[in-house]
């Protein structure tokens, strides 16, 4: 058997393969032997030559230098109509035949977007899967801009290597349902666990945030990395990332990550990937702050969709967000709470780094602030940098926001984070996102979803038993 890929030409206004390859005569197909074709039926783009006696064509020649090569030239729109759009052809060369199939690139992206269609023709939940999934913070947000843009969804497959997130996920966030399968164990793992994503199958969103430590500036200077990529623990997961792409095959991609993240070289990696797998790609870089948030969080994120699907991330953020204040989101705390008291070594040391040239320095809110400093994962530590809150009446005294504070400020449902420990609820809250871009996000892919929807329904006047058989088919 010999396999080869071929780009399909033209000539006279008809779409033309030429092969030309001595695996031909090897597989039986001599100059002058006769020929004849089959083509595939509707459903399935196939065309198969065969020798035969009573063929109407045969293989003609050419010369190479002194070898002579055999050549079948097809020159045919009624032959080639159904390859043109993919604009190459995989060809498989055996004892016998020759069959021109679709790329496999071609026939997976077609696949992924006749198995969208079906179901929001059909009115069935797209499946999604979340990897870095925390405790589902991103991934409740998409599904929640999904709802409000009409678009039912269902998680398939949340994976996260933090056995505790996924406790609390599945106790507390109501994106985790019963036919959600949770999977505590590192995404490199999940990605040559065959066995498990094939049960999962195939979904139609995926949602990723690969852990950031190496792409920061905080965790790259921490380290000394000159490239994100050298992180020991994180830095090579876009490899895993794009196994788990490959094996779930999502018509849609959500992936977020810290600003700098979009110019390392895995998010160049990714794109090309992407790009090579028939993916459309968008990227946005967007701040909480322009969706009302006081955390002035920033965020890019990449979507990859089907062409066809008629989707922008342009003007995501409201054009006048309401502007609350900390008093807002403050838990009633009494005055003479013991969690108010005086940090004297934080003084202490922010005159040792004003002196040394360092610009780190403690950040006091008051209820009436609009702006709070962003809220890392290790905030319960209470870090020079980490924003506390004024005592009322002591200026001496101040506290750490409490984990149902920090969780409003994100706009994540306190819910999540009731009887957890402060600690963890810190950790849960500050690596994941502030919800109200991830709801923009699912909410704009649903209205472009909709859209698609109705294009599709007014070509095929209506019949989605066409959409569905497509989607089986391929």
């Amino acid at each position: 058997m010999h396999v080869l890929l071929r780009r399909l030409g033209e000539h006279r206004g008809s779409p033309r393969l030429y092969l030309d390859t001595t695996a031909l005569a090897a597989a039986g197909f001599v100059p002058g032997v006769a020929i004849d074709f089959t083509v595939g039926t509707s459903e399935e783009a196939r065309l198969t030559i065969r020798v035969a006696s009573d063929g109407k064509r045969k293989v003609s020649r050419k010369r190479r230098g002194h070898q002579v090569v055999p050549v079948i030239d097809i020159n045919s729109s009624h032959d080639l109509q159904p390859f043109v759009a993919g604009g190459a052809v995989r060809v498989v060369i055996e004892i016998g035949a020759v069959h021109v199939l679709m790329p496999a690139s071609v026939r997976k992206a077609l696949a992924r977007s006749a198995r969208l269609v079906a179901r929001i023709a059909l009115g069935q939940p797209l499946r999604t899967a979340g990897i870095a999934f925390g405790a589902g913070i991103a991934s409740g947000a998409l599904h929640a801009g999904l709802t409000a843009g009409g678009v039912a969804s269902e998680l398939a497959l949340a994976n996260e290597i933090a056995e505790e997130y996924l406790d609390i996920a599945r106790r507390s966030n109501p994106v985790v349902g019963p036919k959600t399968t949770t999977a505590a164990m590192p995404m490199q793992e999940l990605a040559q666990d065959d066995w498990l994503l094939r049960r999962v199958q195939t979904v139609e969103i995926l949602e990723a945030g690969i852990p950031c430590s190496g792409a920061s500036r905080a965790g790259a200077a921490k380290r000394g990395l000159t490239r994100m990529e050298d992180h020991p623990h994180v830095g090579h997961l876009i490899g895993a990332a794009l196994q788990v792409i490959a094996a779930l095959q999502p018509a849609i991609l959500v992936m977020e990550n810290v600003e700098t993240y979009r110019n390392t070289a895995s998010a160049s990696i990714l794109r090309a990937w992407l790009r090579d797998a028939g993916y459309t790609v968008a990227e946005t870089v967007l701040s909480a702050r322009d969706f009302g948030s006081l955390e002035a969080r920033v965020r890019w994120f990449l979507v990859a969709y089907p062409p066809e699907l008629p989707l922008d991330l342009e003007n995501l953020a409201p054009a006048e967000p309401d502007r609350p204040c900390l008093g807002d989101f403050l838990e009633p705390i009494a005055q003479d709470d013991e969690r108010y008291r005086r940090v004297d070594y934080l003084k202490a040391k922010q005159e040792r780094d004003a002196e040394s040239g360092k610009g780190f320095g403690m950040q006091l809110l008051t209820p009436a602030s609009q702006l709070v400093p962003v809220l890392r994962k290790g905030y319960h530590k209470g870090g020079s940098p980490d924003p506390r809150l004024l005592h009322p009446t002591d200026a001496e005294r101040s506290r750490l926001l409490t984990a149902a504070e920090h969780a409003r400020i994100k706009g994540i449902s306190p819910r999540l984070v009731d009887g957890m420990p402060e600690t963890t609820a810190h950790q849960v809250c500050g690596q994941s996102v502030d919800v109200r871009p991830v709801q923009a996000i699912g909410l704009r892919v649903a209205q472009a979803l909709t859209a698609l929807g109705r294009s599709r329904d007014g070509a095929q006047g209506g019949t989605i038993q066409s959409v569905a058989g497509f989607a089986a088919v391929a």
